[in-house]
């Protein structure tokens, strides 16, 4: 199994570089605690980067032999997410069973990730809502370019319609907080 962490988005709502940010009580930025829940559980992290963060993620992990940062492939750049999960299938593009955790949940627990890892093809949830990018599904590259090409862009469509992913549903927590805004922050710190 290979982890992704999702680190590309533009961060416009948030204001700064979402993936390099640090909350005041943790450790590391955002991506770094995402790929360090991720080495856990895979045997390998890919690291999917920006234009504009790719140089400084790269020279954050260095020196980590587990951590590959790649960035968006041509012809699917700025696609959102879905060509973020795109860009990691070009370093492995047979069918790969992926564990996927996006640098918006700062606060996930490696036992809500540990627990998707016992089904195939599901994705986190509460009662109120779906975190599709918080997931565990089998893809390659061929079926990602497929659904790209096709023009839905949405994460939510590449779960449910192209793997058949269905939601595991855990309790409210702030292990499943998004941070989209600044101002989420309340609730973190």
């Amino acid at each position: 199994m290979l982890g992704i962490v999702l680190a590309g988005g533009q961060s416009q709502r948030f204001g700064q570089d979402k993936a390099r940010y640090q909350l005041a009580n943790q450790p590391l930025n955002n991506v770094g605690l995402a790929a360090a829940k991720l080495q856990l559980l895979c045997e390998h992290v890919i690291v999917s980067a920006n234009t504009n963060n790719f140089s400084a993620l790269a020279a954050q992990f260095a020196s980590d032999q587990h951590v590959t940062v790649t960035r968006d492939q041509a012809p699917f750049v700025q696609q959102g997410p879905l060509s973020g999960i795109y860009a990691t299938t070009c370093l492995s593009p047979e069918l790969t069973d992926y564990l996927l955790l996006a640098v918006d949940y700062p606060l996930m627990t490696t036992t809500i990730l540990t627990t998707l890892t016992t089904a195939a093809n599901c994705y986190a949830a509460t009662p109120t809502r779906d975190h599709y990018l918080v997931s565990h599904f089998q893809t390659s590259q061929a079926i990602v370019r497929d659904d790209l090409l096709l023009g839905d862009l949405r994460v939510s469509h590449f779960m449910t319609a192209t793997c058949q992913a269905v939601p595991i549903t855990f309790p409210a927590s702030r292990a499943l907080i998004n941070l989209n805004k600044l101002e989420a922050l309340t609730d973190v710190n």
